[in-house]
């Protein structure tokens, strides 16, 4: 039976988004929680903090993967990136507290963990839709 003709796999779908957004958010709040330890500002350029939000997004975007097979549908990959930036903006957030105006490597942070985030699952897409084309 193909997956389009399984009368359950709406529900799949469905049981697999609340199951991505779920995972996605708690990633994204601990990321966020560890990563608001380090420092964004301060004398130089602060390359572990940034690296930091590409890491955040690559484990978000790896989870996501995993929950979806590894066949996710092209519509994650923005739901991701905007994951991976709701958790690197709490990191900036909490390091800053709030108080200040973000720096430069904050705001590089949050765009590289939504860059990171988005790709992978834009990649992870492109594989299985390579595979499905061969029919493997």
């Amino acid at each position: 039976m193909s997956k389009s003709a399984d009368p359950q796999s709406h529900v799949r779908s469905a049981v697999r988004l609340a199951g991505s957004l779920a995972t996605g958010l708690i990633i994204a709040a601990f990321g966020g929680m560890v990563l608001g330890e380090y420092t964004f500002q301060g004398e130089g350029i602060q390359w572990l903090a940034m690296s930091g939000g590409v890491g955040l997004g690559a484990v978000i975007a790896w989870a996501l993967n995993r929950i979806w097979a590894h066949a996710p549908p092209l519509w994650m990959a923005p739901v991701a990136g905007l994951l991976a930036i709701a958790g690197e903006a709490l990191a900036v957030q909490r390091d800053t507290e709030g108080l200040r105006a973000w720096p430069g490597e904050g705001w590089a942070a949050v765009a590289l963990a939504g860059a990171a985030g988005a790709y992978g699952i834009y990649t992870a897409h492109r594989l299985a839709a390579e595979k499905q084309a061969k029919g493997q």
